[in-house]
């Protein structure tokens, strides 16, 4: 595809007639590098230079009192496991896509690529033994499986399958004829799932799926699973737990599932929230040839999690790290501090000389939450981290990626675009502290969201349209890969749109000259701006995701507003286009929320 026709498909939104220096006037304060920049474009100077911006330099650290960095920068080993996580059993994905994720690990010396087959919302996966659980539509055949592990072992990669064996399963206990396995506990987490573990035909299901997935996947990894886990409700389970505490149970469930993985020749992974944490009594129970897959997603001191890796250790099993990029704490994009998370794992396994640690894979849920490759610059951040440490991550990840990704010059512009960005980027209200901030707004979708959205008073807005006039200047420098990069530049404009979408609805309530007229502008501007950006989004969705994806589509099981970014846009697209028909109404619902 040509360049022109690439900018075509994307487009862009020229809706906003302010000038580039009112673009660039818009800040936050203490972000450095900005008034810098903001004084060059004024002034309508070149950005120049190519060294980074100082804040993307780390804080020299001494090794001994270091909290944070690996000052030595040591590579990592060719037996240690550095890799990516794509979650395919919430929203699977093109298998092109797959195989562009598996190539760029490759290009970045990871190994291993954990691919989720199965979790509440359904199967990722065909299965022949069992076609009756709940799958995808655009779900992998085994030929397609077969492929992908194939592509990635050609590659230096193993494709590492999961299986979601305990919670996380209604694929299975959401079809009739297994509802009488679900294990939900009264009083526990009512959004997580469960298979009743003392059930016989529970272990019968899962060495037939267990078997299907061996014999596809050459891995000698197999994921089980395991985490976020609500059981005990069954009479089967309360009975058992008349007799056997609750460590005993887990335990023994979890070495059954060992079992069989070892009679496929496989080893199991399981989650390590319940097993290492919130019950710890099951650690010391389990199998010895078990490896804990520790996630711990708001974790930024490597410390903690140094401990809780040599606790598995001393314990005689093995430990895999597992930091996330988009984990419950963020939407469209992850900020910095899930940068520091995925730091804290690479260094705290970075001090563990033993063979037992076997590495760390970073795991990315809900691909409908964010447009696909848009993440690009974080796997490389991740790949820099995992083989050489913070520091250095810190010091150049995203200018190798500049230069290595998009073939640019790296210079003061790409530096405090990146800098900002990961700073800026809202978090999802739900998983984040009070003190956090951006959040993440929802688009408002009704009455009462519009309601809403007016009395936030949200007058003041990250810089994203300062982001935005910046990378028209980096545009140009593109030399490679420049979807990935409009992609890129598309999340930047989704998130600017989100904010603009509320403050323009402040500004025209609070506005004592505020008219019909005024007002009935104002909504068609926001309908036509909605619609030029949900045709851009339906388009990135469609070129490695499936059009009719159920993620899309509908609302998906489980899923809120900020889980599903194009489906929820549609709606704010359909609503505001009602609303521009009748204008009436939406000068009434202005009055009325001011």
């Amino acid at each position: 595809m040509t360049k022109e026709a690439i900018l075509q498909n994307h487009g862009s939104d020229d809706t906003e007639k302010r000038t580039r220096r009112d673009f660039l006037a818009t800040g936050i304060a203490g972000v450095a590098g900005s008034t810098l920049l903001a004084e060059q474009f004024a002034k309508g100077r070149a950005i120049a230079g190519s060294s980074p911006s100082e804040i993307l330099k780390p804080v020299s650290l001494q090794p001994e009192a270091s909290a944070q960095g690996n000052p030595g920068g040591k590579k990592k080993g060719a037996g240690q496991l550095r890799g990516l996580m794509a979650d395919a059993g919430r929203v699977p994905e093109d298998p092109s896509y797959y195989r562009r994720a598996i190539d760029f690990c490759h290009q970045w010396n990871m190994n291993a690529y954990l691919i989720s087959l199965a979790d509440d919302q359904g199967c990722a996966l065909r299965f022949k033994s069992h076609p009756e659980l709940i799958t995808h539509k655009n779900a992998l055949t085994h030929d397609q499986a077969r492929e992908l592990a194939q592509y990635a072992s050609e590659r230096g990669v193993e494709l590492i399958p999961e299986i979601e064996s305990f919670g996380h399963t209604q694929f299975i206990t959401g079809v009739p004829q297994y509802a009488h396995l679900q294990d939900a506990m009264p009083g526990g987490r009512n959004n997580f799932s469960a298979v009743t573990p003392v059930a016989p035909e529970t272990l019968k299901l899962f060495a037939d799926l267990y078997r299907e997935v061996a014999e596809i996947f050459p891995s000698r990894y197999f994921h089980g699973g395991c985490d976020e886990v609500n059981w005990g409700g069954s009479e089967l389970s309360r009975e058992a737990l008349k007799k056997k505490t609750r460590d005993e149970i887990w335990a023994e469930y979890v070495n059954s599932l060992d079992e069989i993985a070892r009679r496929l020749g496989k080893e199991l992974i399981v989650w390590g929230d319940f097993v290492l944490h919130k019950q710890p009594g099951v650690l010391p129970r389990l199998n010895k040839d078990i490896i804990v897959m520790d996630w711990q997603y708001y974790a930024t001191d490597p410390r903690p999690l140094e401990q809780a890796a040599r606790k598995v250790v001393e314990t005689g099993l093995r430990v895999i790290g597992a930091p996330s990029i988009i984990s419950c704490r963020w939407g469209v994009r992850a900020g910095a501090n899930a940068l520091r998370n995925i730091d804290a794992f690479a260094d705290a396994y970075n001090r563990i000389e033993s063979p037992l640690a076997l590495g760390v894979i970073v795991t990315n849920w809900l691909p409908s939450r964010y447009i696909q490759g848009s993440l690009w610059d974080t796997f490389a951040y991740t790949a820099v981290a995992l083989n050489e440490g913070s520091t250095v991550a810190r010091a150049s990840a995203f200018q190798r990626f500049v230069e290595r990704h998009y073939r640019a010059e790296w210079n003061e512009n790409w530096s405090d675009v990146f800098t900002t960005l990961y700073e800026i980027t809202p978090n999802r209200e739900s998983c984040s502290p009070r003190w956090m901030r951006p959040v993440l707004p929802v688009p408002w979708r009704n009455d009462d969201e519009l309601t809403a959205a007016v009395k936030s008073g949200m007058r003041n807005v990250p810089p994203f349209r300062r982001l935005l006039s910046q990378l028209v200047f980096s545009e140009a420098q593109v030399r490679d890969n420049l979807d990935d990069f409009l992609t890129f530049r598309l999340s930047v404009e989704y998130m600017e749109h989100l904010f603009w979408r509320i403050s323009v609805l402040v500004e025209e309530a609070a506005r004592s000259g505020r008219t019909p007229e005024s007002s009935a502008a104002l909504i068609r501007t926001i309908a036509e701006r909605d619609q030029r950006l949900i045709e851009k989004l339906d388009a990135s969705w469609n070129k490695g995701r499936a059009s009719d994806a159920t993620a899309k589509t509908e609302k998906g099981f489980d899923f809120g507003a900020s889980d599903q970014l194009v489906y929820t846009f549609q709606q704010a697209a359909t609503f505001s286009q009602q609303l521009a028909r009748d204008p009436e109404r939406f000068a009434r619902l202005l009055a009325a929320a001011g």
